[in-house]
């Protein structure tokens, strides 16, 4: 099968168009218009023949989806990827199919057109398949944006509990009379009893710019707008203010007789960082007091080359499961062993001394190394090298049929209800030391098919961007084992492959353990830090 281009086509004009071996856009543009005048309206699923090409074609509504092909291509081959691309069309265009629609999303069906074609060339893939890989989704996104909304979701509780209680503080010290206003009015006797008369009183204020206010009392003498305290003003407290003396008569003018007052205005001074409620609990205000703030202590110095080399060992282990568990085929176990040099005066030459290494794992060393040092639990480099190879100096991989490599074990139960297929979920953890972190399960579901989720356990699960997604943060003995429930009007085909992804910490499958490691021609120790993880990428019912 050879299939030189693919169209969506109405009278007289090309909507889309997509070729897929070398051609010309005017040979294109010429195999197009010369099917509009061979095509006969009123059939379906058909085909034309010329002398040099094959016409397959099929009528959608008001447009025609064609495929151009070589006439020694299988007729029955070319109609099944027909029939797929007709799907295509549809769901891109979503309501229906017609001239405006599809001109719209033109550039989604191209993209989904060269997922199913490749060089002329029918890919084994299905629908789910071809729309997962043009959205080009990320499990790795969507379980950041889980934790993300997890931890969004757990500031909001934590602002809700910190209204409240403030809501509390507040009501408790507006029931009690006796206990102090909030810092700024802490005086018992603040907005007191109205001025006696319409006359201006002496005024008299002391303030402090501690942690709690002092107390003024003015505009109306000791009876005006009672005696207030403010916070965050301080003066000297022994200055006398200036006495305003005015008149109220109208024929005579106004004097002011002020008093030697003091030589500095109010400044502001800083207020100590605490509770603004601190004082609520108390039945009497605290004194006003300066508080001399001590200079903070500069933030130590962090030397990041402490430890002059970082390694990290990491594995990735893929398989293929069975719908009902059971591997199917083989599990595959890559594993890698990084390094970086962070000093390299410290560290140019370093050497590391391993611990005996399994013989069922495959190793492959990099060129720069001693591989007859290797054979001895040694990675060194080759004698004439200067520097210690960047990145990936040592590799392995493992395949096996055996199900306890794996640290869980899978059972799919699709079954088919009345409008759709409903699929039960169960994990379990068989290997009692391993602890599995962010696990994520997926299975592909339209948004046509209105999938439900029943129950999840432990974990939570949902819908999203296509994708019926299970996570749990942390999965290990105390758990044991889960479930998953849910229902989708599909059948069991378009809900799998299930896929499932977890990282697990601190150790690898094959044991990578550094014994030593120290410099090469000096001989001398040198620190190092070490990282280790595997990370588990499996296919439920692929």
């Amino acid at each position: 099968m050879v299939v030189l281009s693919a169209a969506v086509v109405t009278t007289g004009k090309t909507l889309v168009a997509r070729q897929f071996v070398e051609m010309t856009r005017l040979r294109v543009e010429g195999l197009i218009s010369a099917f509009q005048k061979l095509v006969d309206v009123g059939r379906d699923h058909t085909f034309i023949e010329t002398e040099t090409v094959r016409y397959v074609y099929q009528p959608m509504e008001s447009l025609h989806l064609l495929l151009v092909t070589n006439k020694s291509s299988n007729i029955l081959e070319d109609l099944e990827t027909l029939r797929l691309l007709a799907k295509i069309v549809q769901d891109c265009c979503q309501t229906q199919v017609n001239e405006e629609v599809v001109l719209k999303h033109a550039l989604d069906i191209v993209f989904a057109f060269d997922e199913v074609i490749s060089f002329g060339h029918r890919e084994s893939v299905t629908l789910s398949q071809v729309k997962s890989y043009t959205e080009m989704d990320s499990h790795e996104e969507k379980l950041h944006q889980m934790i993300e909304q997890s931890k969004i979701n757990e500031a909001r509780e934590t602002a809700k509990k910190k209204q409240m209680e403030l809501k509390k503080r507040q009501q408790e010290a507006k029931n009690n009379p006796n206990a102090p206003q909030m810092a700024g009015f802490g005086s018992s006797d603040s907005f007191g009893s109205p001025p006696a008369g319409n006359s201006f009183g002496q005024e008299s204020m002391s303030m402090s710019g501690g942690n709690t206010g002092g107390s003024t009392s003015g505009f109306g003498g000791s009876g005006g707008f009672g005696s207030s305290s403010f916070s965050g003003v301080s003066t000297q407290a022994n200055e006398t203010p200036a006495t305003w003396t005015p008149s109220m008569n109208d024929d005579s003018g106004a004097t002011i007789k002020p008093k030697v007052g003091p030589s500095k205005g109010m400044a502001l001074g800083k207020k100590k960082p605490g509770d603004i409620f601190a004082g609520l609990g108390s039945s009497e205000p605290a004194a006003a007091q300066e508080v001399d703030e001590e200079p903070q202590a500069a933030a130590p110095v962090v030397n990041p080359l402490k430890e002059p080399v970082k390694v990290v060992i990491q594995e990735k282990v893929t398989a293929e499961l069975e719908v009902e568990g059971g591997l199917n085929g083989e599990a595959t176990c890559n594993g890698s062993f990084e390094v970086s040099v962070l000093d390299p005066s410290k560290a140019d030459l370093v050497c590391f001394k391993l611990a005996p290494q399994r013989q069922d794992f495959k190793y492959k060393v990099h060129p720069s190394l001693n591989k007859a040092s290797h054979a001895n639990n040694v990675l060194e480099v080759l004698p004439g090298q200067s520097t210690f190879p960047t990145g990936g100096c040592l590799k392995w991989q493992l395949k096996t049929g055996d199900d306890n490599f794996l640290p869980v074990t899978m059972s799919c139960w699709p079954t088919a209800t009345g409008d759709g297929t409903q699929i039960v979920l169960e994990l379990e953890l068989t290997d009692s030391n391993a602890t599995l972190e962010n696990v994520l399960i997926c299975f592909p579901a339209s948004a046509s098919s209105r999938p439900s989720v029943a129950s999840a356990s432990p974990g939570e699960a949902g819908y999203k961007d296509g994708m019926v997604m299970w996570h749990i943060p942390v999965f290990d003995s105390s758990e044991g084992s889960g479930t998953l429930e849910f229902s989708a009007s599909a059948d069991s085909a378009s809900l799998l492959p299930g896929k499932f992804e977890a990282t697990q910490s601190g150790t690898t499958r094959c044991p990578m353990e550094i014994l030593e490691c120290y410099h090469q021609a000096r001989s001398d120790a040198i620190d190092f830090a070490c990282e280790k993880k595997v990370t588990y990428e499996l296919n439920i019912g692929s």
